[in-house]
């Protein structure tokens, strides 16, 4: 049983908005603001917490979409409250039949979206059932919030009638930014009493434990020292007591509770093979890795629900690279053991699933890319009004011009019609991908490759050379346009170290089957076409064919190629270009260079470029990367527009990624 689908409409930068999730572990990735952390609130409303002491999030008008409305200011047409459904699924019918109010109505599914579950994930068949939750936020600041609960299809005059079922889903919640230090320190008793309220859970065994404890206490208020404080108190209130009831002094230890023992309990932390000190002297990603640790004992108590929803944001403060992937790959075994984990003689199932938002590439790449969900942040039209579907929503020219059928004024028809923004996602393991396609993903994806799915500007080009000079050319060709530029920084440069760019390109611009929505909005692919080269040339054409095709009918993507290879360019395209070339060829073959420069010769630029190219192709000692270093090195610095001359096609495609997009 698993988390499978969510579905947000109206919550903070949710309009409508689909996420589908694996079983297991799911990566929630994207740029600030685009609504991760309101993913991980939503589920914070849909489930109870397993730690009832935990507080849930409680909603306020503040969390309603604001349809592109100023603060305080709706319109008729926006909307007031906020719809959330949580689907859930299984492989094993057996594991919802405690659910059956609950089962979603099959029959209200498409043929394409039968053909769709077939071919994806296992959510959306006949195993599945959800709950869905209308919140309507207070009005006022005194206001209460009403909540009203749908479960499955709601087909029956009783829309939730088995609201205990629902209990049996729980989560688990960690937080972003955790002051590790403090939430353990003199304030991080809680943490410590609750796992000791989960070890001495036997009632019988708790009362030996604190009469135990309540001894040593009063052995410890027997000492010297104790005595000697009680006797020197004695002493003066004696003489400010004796003239009327005389008084006697003592003292103990509270009272032998879970709470007092744990009130005076710290945790320490050191190397093994050191004496563990106080956390304030263990580093912030170690503090932070006890910190969840205590909190990931509550998994302990997932065997008492059917499904535990662990939720962690950003698990990746504080910790270096190896680290963050040694977490993921834990909770992935805390995933997998629940899985394995026999029904609880109660009919608990135990299941437990992990739901992580993030900035880190590492983390991302410490998963299946099935199992990333990328999220934006993305401008749409902002709330339906009568009898105007929301897909031919533009805004109103003239304020007078209204719209048949609905009764806002002009004025709050163009209000309610201006530009809003929402979240959107794309589950990397929903889209229709060939089978090799998700293998080389997954094989080719490392931290420096993942960058590409946490913006909406992507650069794709073949290897190292192009990465090193493109950020220089980008600074001379937008010296003058610092939004520009700043967009070029905004920009994912990939890349991929060879020339199978298709597997990426899909991946990004494959519309995910539950959203519409793909991950890149804009996808430039730089290629070589290797003239000269004979057979590399006459695959070049193909594969560039191949490319030209794919993001033709994308919509989202460009190619921009040259005739020969990157260095051949650099050279055709002239001015400082061939000496600057010329020495940086020197520094890598500095007896040879003469005579290789002879073959190049001073022709015609084309006859040159294809001179150079069959030499790189058959010089194996030359090093392309270090080569395009060894360009920049020698161009005059601080880089200007005379330093060097950027060829056409990189320009063009640098002008073409950096493009201010409509929406």
């Amino acid at each position: 049983m698993y988390l499978s689908q969510l579905h947000l409409q109206g919550f903070r930068t949710a309009a409508d908005t689909k996420i589908s999730f694996q079983p297991g572990v799911t990566v929630l990735v994207g740029e600030n603001n685009a609504g991760k952390s309101n993913v991980m609130d939503s589920l914070r409303h849909l489930t109870q917490p397993l730690d009832p002491r935990e507080r849930s999030p409680y909603p306020s008008g503040d969390d309603l979409h604001r349809d592109g409305c100023a603060e305080g200011q709706h319109g008729k047409a926006c909307r007031s409250s906020i719809d959330l459904t949580a689907r859930y699924s299984s492989d094993n019918p057996a594991d919802l039949h405690l659910y059956s109010s609950a089962f979603v109505n099959e029959q209200q599914q498409t043929h394409t979206e039968d053909q769709q579950n077939q071919r994806t994930a296992p959510h959306d068949t006949a195993r599945s059932m959800s709950y869905s939750l209308t919140i309507t936020p207070p009005t006022t600041p005194l206001g209460t919030a009403k909540r009203s609960w749908v479960a499955g299809t709601g087909n029956t005059a009783d829309r939730d009638p088995e609201p205990a079922a629902r209990d049996r889903i729980r989560h688990v919640y960690l937080p972003p930014l955790r002051d590790a230090r403090r939430e353990l320190g003199s304030t991080g008793s809680a943490r410590i009493q609750h796992i000791l309220d989960r070890l001495l859970r036997d009632e019988a065994e708790r009362e030996a434990f604190l009469s135990h404890i309540g001894t040593v206490f009063g052995k410890m208020a027997e000492e010297k020292p104790f005595q000697d404080t009680v006797g020197a108190v004695q002493e003066r209130l004696a003489g400010l007591t004796e003239g009327a009831h005389p008084q006697v002094a003592g003292l103990s230890f509270a009272d032998a509770t879970l709470q007092s023992i744990a009130r005076n309990l710290r945790l320490l932390m050191a190397q093994i093979g050191l004496e563990p000190r106080d956390l304030a002297e263990s580093g912030l990603g170690y503090a932070n890795l006890m910190f969840m640790a205590t909190v990931l004992t509550q998994l302990e108590k997932a065997a008492e629900a059917d499904l535990t929803l662990l939720l962690v944001e950003e698990p990746e403060a504080h910790l270096h690279p190896q680290l963050q992937t040694i977490l993921l790959a834990y909770l992935a075994q805390e995933t997998r053991r629940s899985q394995l984990r026999e029904t609880d003689p109660d009919g608990w199932l135990g299941r437990v699933q992990v739901i992580v938002t993030t900035h880190s590439p590492h983390v991302a790449t410490a998963v299946d890319p099935r199992n990333l969900v990328v999220l934006q942040r993305r401008a749409v039209p902002a709330v339906a009004l009568p009898d105007a579907p929301a897909a031919e929503f533009t805004e109103l020219a003239d304020p007078a011009e209204a719209i048949e059928g609905s009764d806002a004024t002009p004025a709050e028809q163009v209000h309610a019609r201006g530009r809003s923004f929402t979240t959107t996602a794309v589950s990397v393991g929903r889209l229709d991908l060939p089978g090799d396609d998700h293998n080389k993903i997954r094989n080719y994806l490392n931290a420096t490759r993942n960058v590409m799915l946490f913006g909406q500007r992507v650069l794709l080009v073949e290897g190292i050379a192009e990465s090193v000079v493109l950020p220089a050319f980008a600074r001379t060709l937008f010296a003058d346009d610092p939004a520009r530029l700043q967009r070029f920084h905004g920009t994912a440069l990939v890349p991929i170290d060879g020339v199978d760019f298709l597997p990426y390109l899909r991946v990004l611009v494959t519309p995910d089957p539950d959203t519409g929505r793909q991950i890149a909005r804009r996808v430039a692919v730089i290629t070589d076409g290797d003239a000269g080269l004979d057979k590399r040339e006459k695959i070049a054409k193909t594969r560039i064919a191949d490319i030209r095709q794919l993001v033709a009918a994308t919509g989202v993507g460009e190619l921009f190629h040259n005739t020969f290879t990157l260095e051949a360019e650099l050279l055709m395209a002239g001015g400082v270009n061939r000496d600057l070339l010329q020495r940086a060829w020197q520094t890598q073959r500095p007896q040879a260079w003469v005579e290789d420069w002879k073959v190049i010769g001073k022709g015609k630029p084309d006859e040159q470029a294809r001179a150079m190219s069959t030499i790189l192709d058959s010089k194996k000692n030359i090093r392309k990367g270090d080569l395009a270093q060894d360009f920049l090195a020698g161009a005059e610095q601080p880089f200007t527009r005379t330093s060097f001359v950027v060829p056409d096609y990189l320009a063009n495609a640098l002008r073409w990624v950096t493009e201010e997009l409509s929406d």
